[in-house]
């Protein structure tokens, strides 16, 4: 059964770094129970929600855990002094 996990895990995360709407290399799946847990972060409010898109589109029939979080980039408040 564990490397049933293995397939699938690799499967979501193959097509969260393959969908343009995701992008992302880096974002944690874990199998818990019935459940597919997304953990990480991404740059966009708008990845986020296409994360779990995508990894419905892989098992349609799973409850998916977004628990992703969005990167706050900002410009800084003041530019970085070089000595």
């Amino acid at each position: 059964m564990k490397v049933e996990y293995q397939y699938l895990v690799a499967r979501v995360q193959r097509a969260l770094a393959e969908d343009p709407r995701v992008n992302v290399l880096d974002i944690k799946v874990m199998v818990q129970g019935d459940k597919i847990h997304l953990t990480g972060q991404v740059a966009h409010e708008a990845h986020k929600k296409a994360a779990t898109e995508v990894a419905s589109s892989v098992v349609p029939d799973t409850e998916i855990r977004n628990e992703l979080t969005v990167l706050n980039v900002e410009a800084p408040a003041q530019p970085e002094a070089i000595n």
